[in-house]
């Protein structure tokens, strides 16, 4: 069974996409890690939306996309505030928490994505969906089992960290929501385009006010935290016009995998065995969602 349940996923390309997706903003995660020592999530986040938007008008031109309207740029601002708020709030959580941690605790979003998109997109998750986020969620609670310990000194004790990781949990939940609800009727590259721009602005004071010099070594870090980022909102939002937004919320989980392995491999930090039951849970919730195969495909423009 579990046989056809993977061939299934194998083919339902808006998952494979999603999957891919996260996995490059993951890695990005990580990168963004590594340079928070010595650069503050404003400054971080100006730099990796400015790059994106370098990145993002390079594809916009390269697939002659018509330009944007004004009736366009509204929603899109208003998603940008969004996306700016979940980039400083979870780059934060990034700099003080581990990185399994933070990407755990930010896994509430699918429950807020099935929330929003039932609310605002009127979306009846069916009961393979909600199984998947019940185990993705009980995943999400093994791993944090010794953090919610605030007798053992669990990183929970870290008020501000974690709070910002939830607030971001929220705030993205909404961004995707929102992306769902555009990305059906406007052109892919416009919409990774705008986040990147309008994003940049929203973010530029705190950046600038933040603002220490940047390394020779650390300039192509965040060159590649731009490229990482572009590439996988440009996945998301194929990926969210062709898929109903609870049913991708779900693979928001595998993200934990890649903490795991980064985590491991760039920051020595050796997961326990709790942490190891509970990747387990989110993988098979991540299987589950993807049983469902009939996915409508929505008529997504790209380019001319």
């Amino acid at each position: 069974m579990w046989q056809a349940t993977l061939r299934r996923a194998v083919l339902n390309g808006p998952a494979l996409v999603a999957i891919a997706a996260i996995g490059l903003l993951s890695i990005m995660d990580g990168v963004i890690k590594y340079v928070a020592v010595a650069h503050g999530p404003g400054q971080i986040a100006m730099l990796r939306y400015a790059i994106g938007a370098l990145a993002a008008g390079a594809v916009f031109f390269a697939c002659r996309t018509p330009l944007p309207g004004p009736s366009m740029l509204r929603p899109h601002l208003w998603r940008s505030v969004l996306v700016s708020i979940t980039a400083l709030t979870f780059f934060y959580s990034l700099s003080v928490l581990q990185l399994a941690v933070a990407l755990a605790l930010s896994f509430s979003s699918p429950l807020f994505i099935a929330l929003f998109a039932a609310l605002f997109l009127g979306e009846r998750p069916g009961k393979s969906i909600l199984l998947a986020i019940a185990l993705g969620f009980a995943g999400v609670l093994v791993v944090l089992w010794n953090e919610l310990d605030m007798s053992a000194g669990g990183s929970l004790a870290n008020g501000p960290g974690v709070l910002a990781a939830l607030v971001a949990a929220v705030t993205y939940a909404l961004a995707m929501v929102t992306l769902k609800s555009r990305a059906a009727r406007d052109p892919i590259p416009t919409i990774v385009l705008l986040q990147n721009g309008f994003a940049c602005l929203l973010v530029s004071p705190l950046g600038a006010w933040q603002w220490v010099p940047v390394s020779g070594d650390a300039v192509w870090l965040f060159v590649l935290i731009g490229v990482l980022g572009t590439m996988g909102h440009l996945g998301m939002a194929w990926a969210y016009g062709r898929a109903d937004a609870s049913q991708l919320g779900v693979f928001e989980y595998t993200s934990f995998l890649w903490a795991l392995v980064i985590g491991l491999v760039v920051f020595s930090e050796i997961p326990s065995p709790s942490t190891l039951a509970g990747a387990a849970l989110i993988a098979g919730g991540a299987l589950i969602a993807s049983r469902r195969s009939h996915l409508q495909e929505a008529e997504v423009e790209v380019g001319p």
